[in-house]
């Protein structure tokens, strides 16, 4: 890490900011500054952000009581220059002082698993196919808990989550790094329902958070865990997530999709992430991902699918047909495989290029 003066911050402990820049080394004690990380830019143009220690202690110490439970060994394959990385695989172990193994170093290296361990997996989605080929080596520990966050996860988290119980369970992290941790689920073993999102007690909603059951509403959140913007001298008041939910119960809420992936076609509006969530539901052998038509004013708003062949015997009209409650795609482009960002998200950009003429 390096150290050095925030000019936005207040003179005294605050006003020294300390950088997570070198994610090759673990995170020594820190002289009590601020951490700066900053936004991939997946969602939207890159910012920078800035947390306090506290907040970090907070957050592994909150998701650590209500989430994991008791954990004596951790293995991390989130890179810690992003938030979910920097929390799990550092600050958690060394707030618990527990062992953690850097995996992401050498991610195709089966990792050491001590015997008869509780182990944390700081999962992205790439991981959970490592996790199948290295079962045997897991099943050394008496206990597993995986936590997954940055991008859905893929559908090999579900059947390994079925296939290794109970040695194996998994809970999901909805956050940002605007936000931390706002809410969790568990990962649901295949073929069972998604189970709704669970709000971490000290999140509040300062938006709609009363919305009638099926209409859906932006998640606006506020808490003592939001980030401060770079150049300003405290965190916002609020955050508005641009998550579109539907409230199920209290504190309780599905995630419909983002409100930039709304669109209507003809007039219908249509969440993309329903379109996703249909596509992953009914085609196991393709990875699809549904955006937004860029680029054609004539033909007003639509969406595009994207897919990718996971195994032999699918094709467009397998798309159309599974889609047939929808309003039709405008286009529908295979590609060799979905590209995806360091934080294991879908490549918007790298995709909306691949369907350019």
């Amino acid at each position: 890490m390096t150290v050095r003066p925030d000019p936005s911050a207040p003179d005294g402990p605050g006003g020294t900011t300390v950088r997570p820049d070198r994610p090759d080394r673990p995170a020594p004690d820190h002289p009590g500054g601020d951490l700066l990380f900053e936004t991939s830019g997946s969602t939207g143009a890159a910012r920078r952000w800035w947390r306090r220690p506290e907040q970090m202690v907070r957050e592994v110490e909150l998701i650590g009581t209500h989430v994991l439970g008791p954990v004596d060994h951790v293995v991390s394959y989130a890179p810690p220059r992003h938030l979910f990385g920097a929390l799990f695989g550092q600050w958690l172990p060394r707030t618990a002082g527990i062992p953690v193994h850097q995996a992401w170093r050498q991610p195709l290296r089966p990792p050491p698993v001590p015997a008869d361990a509780r182990v944390l997996v700081v999962c992205l989605p790439m991981t959970w196919e490592l996790l199948r080929r290295h079962l045997s080596s897991w099943q050394r520990a008496s206990s597993v808990v995986a936590l997954h966050s940055a991008a859905a996860p893929p559908p090999a988290a579900h059947r390994l989550v079925r296939r290794a119980a109970p040695l194996l369970r998994a809970h999901e992290l909805l956050g940002s790094t605007e936000t931390g941790g706002i809410a969790h689920r568990p990962v649901t073993p295949e073929g069972e329902a998604a189970a709704p999102w669970r709000l971490l007690p000290d999140v509040t909603l300062a938006g709609d958070g009363a919305a009638p059951a099926g209409r859906a509403a932006e998640l606006v959140v506020a808490g003592p865990r939001l980030a401060r913007p770079d150049g300003a001298s405290r965190p916002p008041a609020h955050w508005a997530t641009g998550d579109l939910v539907e409230f199920t119960a209290p504190g309780t809420f599905r995630l419909v999709g983002r409100s930039s992936s709304l669109v209507k076609v003809n007039g219908v509006k249509v969440h993309l992430a329903r379109v996703d969530e249909r596509l992953a539901a009914l085609l196991p052998g393709a990875e699809c991902v549904a955006l937004p038509r860029t680029g054609d004013p004539l033909g007003g708003e639509g969406y595009v699918v994207f897919w990718a062949r996971r195994a032999a015997g699918v094709n467009t009209a397998d798309i159309q047909d599974a889609l047939r409650d929808f309003p039709r795609p405008s286009r529908i482009v295979e590609v060799p495989a979905v590209p995806r960002t360091a934080a294991g998200k879908p490549d918007r950009a790298a995709l909306l290029a691949a369907a350019s003429p």
